[in-house]
């Protein structure tokens, strides 16, 4: 009985993180496009500043998170089930989830930013490791080893949320350098563009060696005509 009281709060939980979700993704999206266009157009500082007022908001959505999540942490699970034992639950692990929208914002927008500056690998292996070597351990150690029982699995991704978090945002805030990124940004570009540039150029070559060839065999027919 109590796995299954265990899987429905996990899925009433859920619900109040997918509130969240559109307003991460949108966050991240935002400050990706916004970082590399200022970067791509030689403005370092002012993808600095996009990047540090997309983390305000983040912070500022967590903290929103946090709070509706508390206040609301009794009435939550009444909106889905009348069971008291499940909306105890919820209850007990509400806040933890706030906590963990707290962490989880301003690491989406990091990501987004680790995207805009074209370091994706690192936001990546970041994500890897804060969630599958300490998150894991810590949900499963806690709630399996130590018997906290369900809230050690939440608290095992509030663990994760706060590794990820605070690494992300020391690759962004510390090891960011952002005149290198707008160098690295505008040779990237200039390789772009000479690409193009030549592809063109041989697309060129190649229609007047065509049409070259097509004058050739045409003046040759017209010889022929003549001679005939």
């Amino acid at each position: 009985m109590y796995r299954f009281d265990g899987i429905e709060t996990i899925k009433y939980c859920r619900l109040s993180g997918s509130q969240n979700l559109i307003s991460d993704v949108m966050m991240e999206l935002f400050v990706y496009m916004q970082v590399g266009n200022e970067l791509g157009a030689g403005k370092p500082y002012k993808a600095k500043l996009a990047a540090m007022v997309a983390l305000g908001c983040a912070f500022v959505i967590g903290l929103i998170n946090v709070t509706w999540t508390v206040i609301l942490r009794e009435k939550w699970g009444g909106l889905f089930t009348k069971d008291e034992m499940l909306k105890a639950l919820v209850a007990s692990v509400l806040p933890l989830i706030g906590l963990c929208e707290l962490g989880n914002c301003p690491q989406t927008t990091g990501c987004g930013i680790l995207r805009g500056t074209a370091r994706p690998v690192v936001g990546a292996n970041i994500n890897l490791g804060s969630f599958y070597f300490v998150g894991t351990p810590v949900a499963v150690g806690l709630a399996f080893w130590l018997k906290v029982g369900f809230s050690g699995l939440w608290f095992g991704l509030l663990s994760a949320q706060a590794a990820c978090a605070i690494s992300i945002l020391y690759v962004v805030l510390v090891r960011t350098d952002w005149e290198s990124e707008a160098l690295k940004a505008k040779k990237f570009t200039g390789l772009e563009m000479t690409e193009i540039c030549d592809n063109d150029e041989e697309k060129k070559g190649f229609l007047v060696k065509e049409n070259e060839a097509i004058d050739t065999l045409f003046e040759g027919d017209t010889e022929n005509m003549w001679h005939e």
